[in-house]
C-alpha cells in the first residue's frame, strides 16, 4: 500500500499488514500532533519505507518523528529501541483504520467510551501492564 502527504511530496510505502492499530495519549503525541490523541497503525521499521522526497525528522524525548517539510503532514514515529514505525493513521485509505486499543490512556485529556480497552500505559502487546483506566 502507497499512503502519502498532503501536498504529495512524501510517499511511503508499506508492505505488511500492521501488527497493531490504536490511540496515542501521551503526552509526546498530543505535542507533536496538537492533538489531545494520535491513530497510530504500527509496523516493523522495514516494512516502511519512504519512496519519495525526503521527509524532515525531529524528536521531542527519544523518538524521532518524520514529516513533510512543505506540508507539515506527520508521517511516522521511529520507535527505534523496538525497531518500529508507527504510521500517522490518518493517512491511510478510508477503512484501513481499524483501532484495536487505546495506550497511555494515563494522560487523556478527556474520557473516550467507544468500546475499546483503554490502557493507563503502554498495551501490553508492546511489554506494558495489562492494566485498563475505568471512564
Amino acid at each position: 500500500m502507497r499512503v502519502q502527504c498532503s501536498c504529495g511530496n512524501v510517499e511511503l510505502e508499506i508492505s505488511a499488514e500492521p501488527m497493531a492499530q490504536f490511540f496515542c495519549h501521551c503526552d509526546d503525541c498530543q505535542a507533536a500532533h496538537g492533538a489531545a490523541y494520535v491513530p497510530e497503525s504500527v509496523y516493523r521499521a522495514d516494512e516502511v519505507m519512504v519512496v519519495k522526497g525526503e521527509p524532515a525528522a525531529w524528536a521531542l524525548e527519544r523518538n524521532p518523528r518524520a514529516f513533510c517539510r512543505d506540508c507539515g503532514t506527520r508521517l511516522f514515529i521511529e520507535v527505534t529501541a523496538l525497531r518500529l514505525r508507527g504510521v500517522n493513521g490518518y493517512m491511510l485509505p478510508a477503512g484501513a483504520f481499524r483501532p484495536e486499543y487505546h495506550m497511555q490512556c494515563r494522560f487523556a485529556r478527556q474520557p473516550i467510551q467507544d468500546g475499546l480497552p483503554h490502557y493507563r500505559a503502554i498495551a501490553p502487546q508492546f511489554g506494558g501492564p495489562d492494566e485498563c483506566v475505568a471512564w
